[in-house]
């Protein structure tokens, strides 16, 4: 009799969450049928709550993701969808409830209400199944894949370097990086498939970008999100024994902020060697050192107050000290150490540098060797024809050779040194093209026209017949 009691047992597949039947709903990928429980004695779970409405409803633009949330939804993305909640369920195991999720969370939340934001190229909308392209270098921007390829092509062709830049943030990227095939967020997966149960363009597996590329950083963890939209959160992996930039503190902090300074002097020893950084706990390298005092030249003739940082300098006055020859003297400025030795002794050559004499004292003048100099004279052309001489060669070339005039009609021999013109006059038009140019022994180049002419066009005529008609009608009337 209990049997009759009892109420019939029926079978059922699971129900879908609500936040998933809308997706898939706006999915174009259809997903596989299901029914819903119909026993009585589960209650159906409560549907959540509709998201508020942005605080300031004027910022709000199509085109940015940003604005697609507001600063109390970044605050709890574990409890606003269950899609984001998947996303981020791996990364809040490690980095605990207190993780800063506040720029990844926004293209998150985005994405997770399947939202189609506009291209920025063709401003239609983009839907889930629409291969598209994400920058990766800064502004993380979703543009359509046939969108970005026309618009890199067309930028490459036109700029003279071979770059084209974001649509958005105006990064640029090389033309061997115009994207070619559609890739997921984390780009493991060529065409991922539209799924309703993971989020739009995306492949479902762990990211595993690296979180900070800066080799400088000291981090070498990988993203523990699911493929997603936008920048990867900061590491949350712990650093138990995180030094400061001066190195004199330690204590566990982030991987993501193991660089941090501890308020204390930096004491650093500074380049002088002489002196320890004054500044607080610093990053990059220690500011010169700023101790004022007495310092002298480097050939220590001059003393001056200067920083310490400048102590090393040379006064104005020439050296004249003696060279290690003993019989010439220092011809170089203020300068350290000694001397050194003579430039004039050892191995030297004739006034023309044909003949070498090995072993001369400095004192000694080095002969001429008889032959002709052949060092090149101030013309640029020819060389000096006298023998080898001491001094400079003569700066004026005498040699004769046949020259012609500045516009080609006239020819004959002169010294190199002189121009030769000839008295015949230009007869090409100016660029008036009425005038001659008239100039002697022109090259080429005529100047503009100096004639002052009044040009008029018709109307100007037209309307001066006509005031001067008038004028004259007027005082016959008169």
């Amino acid at each position: 009799s209990r049997a009759h009691h009892r109420s019939p047992a029926t079978t059922s597949t699971p129900a879908m969450p609500s936040s998933y039947a809308a997706a898939a709903a706006s999915s174009s990928r259809k997903p596989a049928p299901f029914t819903t429980a119909t026993a009585t004695t589960r209650k159906p779970a409560p549907l959540p709550a509709p998201a508020p409405p942005p605080s300031n409803p004027s910022h709000v633009s199509d085109s940015d993701p940003s604005s697609y949330s507001s600063s109390g939804e970044e605050t709890d993305l574990s409890a606003c969808d269950p899609a984001t909640a998947s996303v981020l369920s791996t990364y809040l195991s490690v980095a605990g409830n207190g993780a800063d999720l506040s720029k990844v969370g926004i293209f998150l939340n985005s994405a997770a209400r399947r939202r189609s934001p506009p291209c920025l190229i063709c401003l239609d909308p983009i839907r889930p199944s629409d291969p598209v392209w994400s920058c990766s270098a800064s502004c993380f921007a979703l543009l359509h894949l046939p969108c970005i390829q026309s618009w890199a092509h067309q930028s490459a062709s036109a700029a003279p370097a071979p770059t084209w830049g974001c649509p958005k943030c105006r990064v640029a990227y090389p033309k061997s990086q115009t994207p070619t095939s559609y890739h997921c967020f984390c780009s493991k997966t060529e065409d991922p498939p539209a799924d309703p149960w993971i989020l739009p363009h995306s492949c479902g597996d762990v990211c595993g970008r690296r979180l900070n590329s800066n080799p400088d950083s000291g981090c070498e963890h990988t993203c523990l999100l699911l493929c997603h939209p936008g920048p990867c959160p900061p590491c949350p992996a712990v650093v138990p024994n995180a030094r400061c930039f001066c190195g004199a503190h330690r204590e566990p902090r982030r991987c993501a902020h193991q660089r941090y300074s501890c308020k204390g002097k930096c004491n650093k020893r500074l380049s002088c060697e002489l002196h320890r950084c004054p500044v607080d706990c610093h990053d990059g390298p220690c500011p010169p050192c700023a101790v004022r005092g007495n310092h002298r030249c480097e050939c220590g003739e001059t003393m001056v107050e200067r920083l310490c940082s400048e102590r090393v300098f040379q006064c104005k006055r020439e050296c004249s000290g003696m060279l290690e020859c003993g019989k010439h003297k220092c011809e170089r400025g203020c300068h350290g150490g000694k001397c050194g030795e003579c430039p004039l002794r050892g191995q030297r050559t004739c006034p023309c540098g044909k003949k070498d004499y090995p072993r001369l004292e400095c004192d000694v003048e080095a002969a001429t060797c008889g032959s002709t100099c052949e060092k090149v004279l101030g013309c640029g052309r020819h060389k000096c024809p006298e023998r080898c001489h001491r001094g400079p060669c003569d700066v004026t070339c005498r040699l004769v050779i046949k020259k012609s005039c500045r516009c080609g009609v006239l020819k004959k021999e002169l010294p190199c040194h002189q121009d030769l013109t000839c008295e015949r006059k230009c007869q090409r038009l100016r660029a008036c093209g009425r005038h001659a140019c008239k100039r002697r022994c022109c090259v080429g180049d005529c100047p503009p026209c100096a004639e002052v002419h009044l040009f008029l066009s018709p109307f100007m005529i037209l309307a001066h017949f006509k005031f001067q008609a008038l004028k004259r009608s007027m005082l016959v009337d008169l």
